[in-house]
């Protein structure tokens, strides 16, 4: 599941969610030219264009293809959805700027050009898929190595603190504001938030994805003859925070939040880290549980799940 920091609201109804529909021509256009200028010039090329569903995002996701009789060069396109929202660009632009640093530091992928003016970016074209659950639990020791890696990598100036007690408790302040949740589950929400304030009292701050479980993992190749290998994507929410917020993230999305060990285990967790993945696997289900409630309908029973293991973990059975 995608976090997001804040929702878009729509402008007299024109933004819609999911982002199933086609992106607009003019994004195409857009994306095409950026991706052409990454070819040798002169060559006699034909363009194509192929939009993948971008699901609950302010981004058109589009694959170009440019071929010619000796070249073959694909891309894919991130581009703000509706250019209207001048946040969609500053957005977009930063999670660019964040994944040409996991690039640069081998666990993303690579960035090949950004569009100053919409905040749009280019990247490599990976051939291969996003891992299921079942996927990536039989490449633990790997996620888990790259989700180490990327907290041991340099942290930038740029990078913000990212508070999962924050983000939700903005979460669920909107439920209520718009009626999203029984107020018996509301408490329940408000109730978790504060027993992890109780138990994570302080923690060091490193480079964290943020957002990490199956879907934002790829398994794939940039070249024919290249070895398959484990990619990270996704990075609008990379950022200072909790290493252990990651691990517990990942634990809720395999449904191993009664036994964690594994993932503690291969990542090295110490005594005190151990603590504090325990602290925020709850915290990790009511974040997916009030994202839920925020998208509405095509949500409900993801949310009516989380709801029912996070009351069978926590022992409350109301």
């Amino acid at each position: 599941m995608t976090k997001q920091r804040q929702q878009t609201e729509p402008v007299d109804g024109a933004f819609k969610w999911p982002a199933s529909e086609p992106p607009h021509a003019g994004n195409l256009d857009l994306a095409s030219k950026l991706c052409t200028t990454l070819v040798p010039v002169g060559l006699d090329t034909k363009t194509t264009t192929k939009h993948f569903p971008s699901g609950w995002s302010s981004n058109d996701v589009i694959q170009v293809s440019i071929l010619s009789p000796t070249h073959q060069r694909r891309f894919m396109v991130k581009l703000p959805r509706y250019q209207i929202f001048s946040c969609s660009g500053a957005s977009c632009k930063a999670e660019a700027l964040r994944t040409y640093w996991a690039a640069k530091r081998g666990f993303g992928p690579q960035v090949l050009a950004i569009d100053e003016e919409s905040g749009g970016f280019v990247m490599e074209f990976i051939e291969g898929r996003t891992l299921t659950v079942e996927m990536i639990r039989q490449r633990l020791p790997q996620a888990v190595n790259m989700l180490r890696q990327i907290h041991q990598a340099e942290p930038m100036n740029w990078m913000r603190r990212y508070d999962p007690m924050e983000i939700v408790k903005e979460q669920l302040e909107c439920v209520k504001e718009r009626n999203a949740m029984r107020p018996k589950d509301v408490r329940f929400m408000e109730g978790i938030i504060h027993d992890t304030e109780e138990k994570v009292k302080d923690h060091p701050w490193m480079p964290c994805h943020n957002d990490f479980h199956s879907h934002n993992v790829m398994l794939g190749r940039t070249g024919r003859d290249d070895p398959e290998r484990l990619l990270a994507i996704d990075f609008e929410d990379c950022d200072l925070g909790d290493p252990m917020w990651d691990l517990a993230y990942l634990a809720v999305n395999l449904e191993l939040e009664h036994e964690p060990h594994s993932l503690e285990y291969l990542y090295g967790a110490s005594a005190e880290d151990t603590q504090r993945v325990r602290a925020y696997v709850p915290l990790a289900m009511a974040h997916c549980a009030t994202w839920a409630a925020l998208h509405g309908w095509p949500w409900a029973q993801h949310q009516k799940e989380v709801m029912t293991r996070l009351r069978v973990l926590v022992g409350d059975l109301s």
